[in-house]
């Protein structure tokens, strides 16, 4: 098999995790990344390499993936077969273990969290008695605000913190070392976020990650399955998206605030990540305002 590539988790537009619903992409390679990964299965059947196992998921079902566990979901051939008009879905939470503050973890009051966490490493697949306690906060939490979903998810991690309901995916001796990785793509992931809004040269990041310019675009397009440009596209977008909220901001000041040079170039590249024009995600944010924020899907780190 091959190395699973790193993968960059872009979070939603100001918020501290990513909450997705819907169908699940079984395009994707076998991939890893720092954060942790919650998947609750509301439809459908997909097969899953988690670790080093193969093995089914169906509706019903809830597994929670430690940061950097590789990972894939794929289809199951017998159920698209039978099935061909249903797609595996879904709701997947994306969080950092450090998403609330370094300190959150450390807390004695949340040590039964810290360990839920580390005993995700390994892969926990959770019976049906504990998917039974987790469920209604997941299935609520995509329609919620934001202030509730945060809730709703430490409520979760808590709920599940509290069973011994699970079974580990892999075995005691499994490890999956990716520090080769982690220390050069972190040096690029700080780069890019402390300079976007400057202009940044190929030879610039390739420079931060010790190799040649050739060498990194070949290197960054395998570990993470995307161009380099596209990368640092999404990130301007994402920073965009979060200048677009402020009532006194205009398109033009989040275009150049955000590191792009050119405003038809801009309003290209975000159309492309966000799926619509910068316009019209600032009129609906502004629209929704007292309400939900859209930003469903947006992309976004935090600043």
């Amino acid at each position: 098999m091959l190395a699973p590539a790193y993968r960059l988790i872009n979070p939603q537009a100001n918020r501290s995790f990513v909450c997705k619903d819907g169908p699940f992409d079984l395009t994707t390679r076998w991939h890893y990344h720092p954060e942790v990964e919650l998947i609750f299965f509301t439809e459908g059947r997909a097969n899953g390499v988690i670790g080093d196992a193969f093995t089914e998921f169906e509706a019903g079902e809830l597994v929670l993936l430690g940061a950097n566990f590789p990972h894939v979901l794929q289809a199951n051939a017998a159920f698209a077969e039978q099935f061909p008009d249903v797609r595996p879905a879904g709701t997947i939470l994306q969080f950092t273990e450090d998403f609330l503050g370094k300190e959150f973890l450390q807390r004695p009051e949340t040590s039964s969290v810290r360990q839920l966490l580390d005993a995700a490493r390994r892969g926990l697949r959770f019976r049906a008695a504990a998917v039974a306690q987790a469920a209604p906060d997941l299935h609520a939490m995509p329609g919620l605000s934001d202030t509730r979903r945060l809730l709703a998810l430490l409520q979760v991690l808590v709920t599940l913190s509290e069973t011994d309901e699970y079974d580990f995916l892999t075995p005691q001796d499994y490890r999956f070392d990716h520090s080769r990785d982690e220390g050069r793509m972190r040096r690029v992931n700080q780069f890019v976020y402390e300079h976007f809004r400057d202009r940044i040269t190929i030879a610039e990041v390739a420079a931060v990650a010790s190799m040649t310019e050739a060498a990194f675009c070949r290197y960054f397009k395998t570990r993470t399955l995307k161009h380099f440009t596209r990368f640092l596209n999404e990130v301007r977008v994402a920073y965009a998206c979060k200048m677009l909220q402020k009532p006194d901001c205009t398109v033009t000041d989040a275009a150049f605030e955000s590191g792009f040079n050119s405003l038809s170039y801009f309003n290209r590249q975000f159309k492309n990540t966000m799926r619509m024009s910068p316009q019209s995600y600032r009129k609906r944010q502004h629209s929704l305002r007292g309400g939900q924020t859209l930003a469903k899907e947006a992309t976004h780190f935090s600043v």
